[in-house]
């Protein structure tokens, strides 16, 4: 199937960061064909873009989406309060049944805000997978992996079966999987090699939170007498197919040592402020040539999974962090939710970017409204006047999910009605 674009203001997000107005964008099954003015091939679905801005879609690199079904249910607490007293005890009366409709409520709140690429961490990552493909967008599947029973497993050898099992029957050309050691606090270095292990053996991410909170910080000093990132590469576990996520307390020499084994890390600002976990060193992080991108993290913990939203925080909070007005600029921050986190995902040549050849993986947004009037500047509109809610037009590999604002691939209505009568009762 063709599609034609016709008339969009077109960020590239190519090597050059090439912005072109007025123009045209051909898609042929599932790859861009052409990108120019006044393209004249017939399309069987042509979209007019006239007064609209058309960029590759976001890619969230952190986000625990069926946790969505506890949006709101424990604010205002301390990262270790919050997790250990109100989530976890209420996640252990989840079922695989929950679970997969927790994720369908996110994919509609990803997909109307523009990602199509998300990396998730939790439990019954089949149940995730599955609601993912009715979706139609690409995801890598993080399997949480802990030392203590869980009310998705028994112990790490039971996690570790299943996460094969897992591995083996649910890749696909849109979801990949990763193995998800959960942090120092719950899960052994051992552990950790143990998945590491298997991650290289399916040629798989290794994904983990990492020095998150100041107290994670202090538990590794008291247990293995290092910082966090030093015991990682001690026991090998760094790699350029490892992600950090948060890395909000980081010295010098650990910076280095991601830099010298080019690992990646996921930056979730707002989720780092609400819980005061701190605030990464991302300047840092970038003149070392680490590749970071952006996370929302969970829905109950930021409250949202819309990037466009964490774009704008990632900007003010390091602005501020460096005393520096011009850091991060407006490009630098596009580029943590497009083209950084596919380059951490090893899909560089395919997504990320919208250039001939690459798979059409593309959000269409609305500027034709006050709050983008007039722009001077469209980077800088994304960044600091954009909303998710912007979003129009989502494709995913050269087919539409979403038209008009309306999803195609899900059904709204029923998922929502759905989920507030699974909740009821059911928490408190």
């Amino acid at each position: 199937m063709k599609i034609l674009i016709k008339n969009g203001n077109i960020v590239t997000q190519n090597k050059k960061r090439e912005v072109f107005l007025k123009t045209d964008l051909l898609i042929e099954n599932d790859r861009i064909k052409e990108i120019k003015k006044n393209i004249r091939e017939k399309a069987k679905k042509i979209i007019d873009a006239d007064g609209k801005v058309v960029l590759p879609g976001l890619i969230n690199t952190h986000t625990h989406l069926a946790m969505t079904l506890l949006r709101g249910y424990a604010d205002d607490l301390s990262l270790e309060e919050w997790w250990f007293k109100k989530i976890y005890p209420a996640e252990k009366k989840f079922k695989r049944k929950d679970v997969y409709l927790g994720s369908l409520l996110g994919l509609l709140e990803l997909i109307k805000s523009g990602t199509t690429f998300f990396v998730d961490f939790y439990y019954f990552e089949d149940e995730v997978a599955k609601a993912v493909k009715e979706a139609k967008i690409r995801a890598n599947l993080g399997i949480g992996i802990l030392d203590f029973k869980t009310f998705a497993f028994k112990n790490v050898e039971e996690i570790l079966k299943e996460a094969e099992r897992i591995i083996k029957e649910r890749r696909n050309e849109l979801i990949d999987f990763s193995l998800a050691p959960h942090m120092f606090q719950t899960t052994s270095i051992e552990t950790y090699q143990k998945a590491k292990e298997l991650a290289k053996k399916y040629e798989l991410i290794l994904q983990t939170h990492l020095s998150e909170t100041e107290a994670e910080v202090k538990y590794s000093l008291r247990k293995y007498k290092k910082r966090p990132v030093e015991v990682l590469k001690e026991r090998k576990i760094l790699d350029e197919k490892t992600l950090l996520i948060h890395c909000c307390h980081l010295n010098k020499k650990e910076i280095e040592i991601l830099a010298e084994k080019k690992a990646n890390v996921s930056h979730c600002p707002i989720s780092n402020l609400k819980l005061v976990s701190g605030i990464m060193p991302l300047k840092e992080m970038l003149e070392k040539k680490i590749i970071v991108g952006l996370g929302t993290d969970g829905p109950c913990s930021n409250n949202t999974l819309d990037l466009f939203q964490e774009m704008k925080f990632c900007s003010l909070i390091h602005k501020i962090k460096n005393n520096n007005p011009e850091f991060p600029s407006a490009q630098q921050v596009l580029d943590l939710s497009t083209i950084n986190g596919a380059k951490i995902l090893d899909k560089e040549n395919e997504i990320g970017s919208l250039e001939v050849g690459k798979k059409a993986d593309l959000i269409i947004l609305n500027f034709k409204q006050p709050h983008l009037q007039p722009y001077y500047n469209i980077v800088s509109h994304l960044i600091y006047s954009a909303k998710g809610s912007d979003v129009e037009t989502v494709i995913v590999n050269g087919k539409i999910i979403m038209e008009n604002k309306k999803i195609l691939t899900l059904d709204e209505e029923k998922i929502i009605f759905e989920t507030n009568k699974l909740i009821k009762g059911r928490i408190k």
